[in-house]
């Protein structure tokens, strides 16, 4: 358990921040909304409330060093466990970015042809994907295909 709060404690924005940029852009997503920049904002918000806490706390322990009551070994002790929880989920945070990225969901679940293409809709998600781009452009359908429930590779 020490181990996983050391290597945890290594974690900075800087090694982060390669990581979350090395996964591939959506193609159904707008270049403005990305996963990577979500993922990014968590982890820099994630970190500086980590590094106020850690510096918050060892300010308290410093001005308070003289008086050795249960009441300010309480709080502080609560802060170290709240401060090493929180370094714990960065690690995994990173963990996860790692398996996300290697693509070992991919690897564990393979997708059959029959999910990449249904036999009831073979043409649904080229249609999906277009719909998106087309959304995005401002197009939308024709009232009669949506009317008459007209389906095609479009």
């Amino acid at each position: 358990m020490a181990s996983a709060t050391t290597s945890a404690a290594k974690i900075t924005s800087s090694s982060l921040r390669p990581l979350i940029r090395s996964l591939p852009a959506s193609p159904l997503s707008a270049e403005s909304v990305q996963l990577s920049d979500a993922l990014e904002s968590i982890a820099e918000k994630a970190l500086a409330s980590s590094s106020i806490s850690s510096s918050t706390s060892g300010s308290a322990t410093s001005n308070g060093s003289s008086a050795s009551s249960s009441s300010t070994s309480t709080p502080n002790s609560m802060e170290a466990l709240r401060i090493a929880g929180h370094q714990r989920r960065i690690s995994q945070m990173r963990d996860s970015l790692v398996r996300i990225r290697n693509g070992n969901a991919m690897n564990a679940y393979p997708l059959t042809g029959h999910t990449l293409s249904p036999p009831n809709d073979p043409h649904y998600y080229t249609r999906f994907r277009n719909g998106v781009r087309n959304a995005e452009k401002g197009i939308q359908r024709p009232w009669w295909k949506i009317f008459f429930n007209i389906k095609g590779e479009e």
